[in-house]
């Protein structure tokens, strides 16, 4: 191991002296450097701040979170870890493992516990918000105070109020466009503005009466893409300038909104254990703690050293293999995961990872471990589609309508795909008549435009008598060269093939050769973003279209007449360099 990585991971075992801890509670695992008393005093606020959540909300979520919290003992130890030069707690999220990481105990530090699970909940919420938004939000909630039955929100923060009356003040433009990588989010000398002007701009939209009403679509259209300054227009229908001027008048006034919301912060009985953190656990951790950009090289020698020490440990091989897939090494990261998964290590996050990473290499495989995630979460939906899609692919037709068969509800997002794998499901189980009813009754809810063609196709498709189609390869006696022949179906089945959307990617372009050299022939495509090669692995089972319902001839070598082609295309697997697709349908 080098010098330097050496002494980096030398400063975690120096952490060891202040004796690390492993505490358990219902709903939390914590890792603490510091007093026992403390300790257990944090992840009891912890429980009191996720119950608040679960009675504000009205429902558990949906999966258990496997939080890990994180004390340290003391701001020397801490320093290795943290993410910049101001923060003294932070949410991290690794392969399967949520962290929440804390410089140090004490009173002060239930504000920070509230604003970091929010992090957390928003995470796992699926929302994507830029960093004034999703800081804004976090230390608005992490004001919640009893006040007899009910839990107040929206209490002001002395040291940032009186920060905005006082310090320069940044424009709202300025603080709507900062990213990941800013100054103003990562500088201490620059980051107070972020942090003010973000709690109190989302204050203001939060609770002010004017605004209040529209916050949740306003969260939905930045968490779906739109940038903040199009989405206030949008949604409140005022410009930047115009909402800066509100808030300076806002903040101005005196007078601010809060909410009372019924919930209680209850109080957890439940005695907390206590036992030493094993050696092995806690430099897993410490790595975990340093897996970011620029540190990965330190990272995977502390991991291939675990692995050395403890070579039945799964953990280490799953971070390896999710280094791996980092730096674009996709065959290694399959290698590491087969590795972690013959370990017994059933990490939701890596099952879901690895088994779409198999869909393309190991077929059969990628079924299994799908099979795995849905034993483990039942209510995922999106699993039980991409297993119903592979199960589909694998010939499995019967077993791909049972994994479907569950789901009461769909996504309007998803319906398009789920209605698809449902057809092809019952059209290979041979049930022509439950494919139409199904491809009906997609058609039958369809809103959108797009949902609507789809659904028609599916209908199409699924009421028409099984296509009859012939393949055979001959001879070209006139020009000597091979040429591969395709009996075509008739125009109504070819139309409905042909035209599927969403069944698989495809390109246009010019077909200019096809090579016949070596065990698999290549189509090759002039399109406009340039030259792509198709491989021809199974030319009995590619669906082929011609305007003139007659027999495609394709001549191996240089086209002579070369014509305008649509190719549909499986993606090539791994072990298939420069190549472009596997070739599964071609109008012609």
């Amino acid at each position: 191991m080098p010098l330097a990585l050496l002494l980096l991971f030398a400063d975690a075992s120096r952490g060891a002296e202040s004796r690390w801890n492993r505490l358990r509670s219902a709903n939390f695992e914590m890792f603490s450097g510091a007093g026992v008393r403390s300790a257990r005093e944090t992840i009891r606020e912890f429980e009191q701040v996720r119950g608040f959540f679960l009675q504000a909300t009205g429902r558990p979520p949906a999966k258990q979170l496997p939080v890990r919290l994180v004390l340290f003992g003391s701001q020397k130890e801490y320093a290795p870890y943290r993410i910049n030069e101001f923060a003294s707690a932070y949410y991290h999220q690794t392969a399967g493992r949520d962290y929440i990481v804390m410089s140090h105990a004490g009173p002060d530090m239930f504000p920070i516990a509230v604003h970091e699970y929010v992090h957390l909940l928003a995470r796992h919420a699926g929302l994507k918000l830029p960093p004034w938004l999703n800081e804004g939000l976090a230390e608005l909630y992490s004001t919640l105070r009893p006040m007899g039955s009910k839990i107040l929100i929206g209490d002001l923060i002395a040291g940032r109020y009186q920060a905005l009356l006082q310090d320069k003040w940044v424009p709202l433009t300025v603080i709507l466009a900062v990213d990941q990588n800013s100054p103003y989010y990562n500088e201490k000398n620059k980051a107070g503005s972020l942090y003010n002007e973000g709690w109190a701009l989302t204050h203001m939209l939060f609770l002010r009466a004017e605004y209040r009403d529209k916050f949740g679509e306003f969260l939905k259209t930045v968490s779906a893409g739109k940038d903040s300054p199009q989405a206030l227009l949008d949604v409140y229908g005022r410009s930047v300038a115009q909402i800066e001027n509100d808030l300076r008048s806002y903040l101005r006034g005196g007078s601010f909104q809060g909410v009372l919301l019924p919930a209680q912060l209850e109080k957890e009985s439940e005695d907390i254990p206590v036992e030493a953190l094993p050696d092995f656990d806690r430099r897993l951790m410490f790595a975990d703690l340093t897996y970011r950009p620029g540190k990965e090289s330190a990272v995977q020698a502390e991991l291939e050293q675990l692995v050395q020490e403890d070579s039945k440990r799964p953990e280490p091989y799953r971070g390896l293999g999710y280094l791996a897939w980092r730096r674009g090494d996709p065959e290694e990261a399959v290698k590491q995961f087969d590795k972690a998964y013959e370990r017994g290590d059933r990490d939701a996050r890596l099952l879901w990872d690895y088994g779409r990473l198999l869909e393309q290499r190991r077929g059969p495989d990628a079924i299994s471990v799908l099979s795995a995630l849905l034993l483990l979460d039942a209510s995922r939906t999106d699993v039980r589609l991409e297993l119903a899609e592979n199960q589909v692919r694998a010939k499995q037709a019967k077993a791909a309508l049972a994994t479907l068969a569950p789901i009461q509800s769909i996504p309007p997002a998803d319906a398009q795909r789920f209605f698809r794998i449902a057809v092809y499901a019952h059209l290979g189980n041979g049930d022509r008549e439950s494919a139409e009813k199904t491809a009906k009754r997609f058609r039958d809810i369809a809103k959108s435009e797009e949902d609507k063609n789809a659904a028609d196709v599916l209908v199409r498709m699924a009421s028409l008598p099984k296509p009859k189609i012939e393949t055979e390869q001959v001879q070209d006696t006139d020009a000597g060269r091979p040429v591969i022949r395709r009996a075509i179906p008739p125009a109504e089945s070819q139309d409905a093939i042909a035209k599927t959307p969403g069944a698989r990617p495809s390109v246009s372009g010019r077909f200019v050769r096809l090579d016949c050299q070596g065990k698999l022939a290549r189509m090759i495509l002039e399109t406009a973003a340039g030259r792509k090669v198709f491989l021809i692995d199974d030319a009995g089972n590619i669906a082929i279209t011609s305007g003139s319902h007659g027999p495609v001839d394709m001549a191996c070598g240089p086209q002579t007449k070369p014509q305008n082609i649509e190719v549909g295309y499986d993606k090539p697997a791994a072990n298939q360099p420069g190549v472009d697709g596997i070739v599964r349908t071609i109008a012609f």
